[in-house]
């Protein structure tokens, strides 16, 4: 009888013990272990969205075959691009960007016909593969072929290629803009068929949102204004230009990671210029020009893009004509760039490419081809190769999102 009740006892003392932890399995966890970010807890997406600008109608320099802003796919790994949609039909969308919160798209529309005026579209991105127009403000001049942002998503600047119109607006809450000042430039160059007066051709913030960088392809000047945030003012600073050598054209400009040097690449001459940079002055020192083309090439060609890889060790810029992208080493000791490779683009008249954010690819638009090369970086060397293509009418301008 003893055995038997103490059996009994044990049993019912187990039974109440398993209630009890399943009682409290079941309980919610305390407020303060629940995870209040659970961002990092959700699947990753296996692709991400990239926007293209293009043209859409016949220019004279350019046959334009696309419908307006096309919207690619981007496959994680191995990066291909498939096409999805062109979101909206808008006049040769040249060139885009993207604000830095990733709330707007702004894209110019290059008009530079008899009775034309650019423009300068926003669009709203809560659904990225469907952008919303939010508004659209004249440039101010003929063939705006640039816009960016400082670093905090506060001004937008454009470059009006036509006109040499520098404009900058103050960028609001909802992603619509206010016209905030406008400069014009002025000069000419010795190359009387393209340099007959100033030709902005891309507007770069420094480092440090202080400067404003207008390379002017028609006056061979890069002029460099003060962003006066207060006041939404573009003022010029003492010196207002750096000077490149005559008839060089320059056009597009990027700088180093480390923020000591600057580059511009100059499309009538096919160089590009290294420059010591000088942030608390905004001032450039010339300290290198080389070629981008290979010292056997006898062609007609024209630079056009420039890009840094995210190491700051390699430097990027395309040939038109030629049609490769030029590979540089960057001395980490001064700057200075060596030659390594001129890889093929695979394709016409390479106007915009861009390296995806990790590095471990470049993606160049072949305008005249009607396709975007993909070409993986070589992590060591920075050469190229050729990976996969993506048929895409009269590609000119490359950005990711996110």
């Amino acid at each position: 009888m003893t055995r038997t009740l103490i059996l009994y006892f044990s049993l019912a003392l187990f039974c109440t013990a398993c209630k009890e932890r399943k009682k409290q399995e079941s309980a919610p966890l305390p407020e303060h272990t629940i995870p209040t970010d659970t961002s990092s807890m959700e699947k990753p997406r296996d692709t991400s969205l990239v926007f293209t600008g293009t043209y859409t109608r016949n220019e004279g320099f350019v046959d334009g075959r696309a419908t307006g802003i096309a919207l690619l796919e981007r496959k994680r790994g191995t990066g291909q691009l498939r096409y999805l949609d062109t979101p909206d039909t808008l006049t040769n969308p040249s060139y885009l960007a993207i604000s830095p919160d990733r709330k707007n798209l702004y894209a110019v529309s290059e008009k530079a016909q008899k009775g034309e005026t650019g423009a300068l579209f926003a669009y709203d991105l809560e659904n990225p593969e469907k952008p919303v127009p939010v508004g659209h403000w004249s440039t101010g001049a003929q063939a705006p072929c640039y816009v960016s942002l400082d670093s905090e998503g506060t001004y937008v600047f454009v470059a009006n290629y036509v006109g040499g119109v520098v404009k900058m607006y103050k960028r609001l809450g909802d992603g619509k803009l206010q016209p905030s000042d406008a400069v014009q430039l002025h000069g000419s160059g010795p190359d009387k068929s393209r340099q007959e007066a100033s030709h902005a051709h891309s507007a770069i913030v420094s480092p440090d949102d202080r400067f404003l960088f207008v390379p002017d392809l028609g006056s061979d000047k890069i002029w460099c204004f003060e962003i006066d945030r207060s006041a939404g003012k573009l003022v010029p600073v003492s010196d207002a230009f750096t000077s490149t050598a005559p008839g060089a054209g320059p056009r597009h400009m990027v700088f180093h990671p480390n923020g000591k040097y600057a580059y511009a690449i100059n499309e009538l001459q096919n160089t590009v210029d290294v420059y010591n940079y000088e942030a608390g002055q905004g001032k450039l020192q010339h300290i290198q020009t080389i070629s981008s083309l290979p010292d056997d090439f006898e062609g007609e060609s024209a630079a056009a893009d420039i890009h840094i890889h995210p190491n700051g060790r390699f430097l990027y810029a395309s040939n038109r004509g030629h049609n490769s992208i030029a590979v540089f080493t960057i001395r980490a000791e001064n700057g200075q760039l060596s030659p390594v490779q001129y890889q093929s683009t695979g394709g016409d008249f390479p106007r915009n490419f861009a390296l995806y954010p990790t590095g471990r690819q470049l993606y160049v638009a072949n305008q005249n081809s009607d396709n975007i090369v993909q070409m993986g970086i070589d992590p060591d060397t920075g050469k190229l190769t050729p990976e996969s293509e993506l048929e895409v009418k009269t590609p000119v301008c490359i950005v990711f999102y996110p």
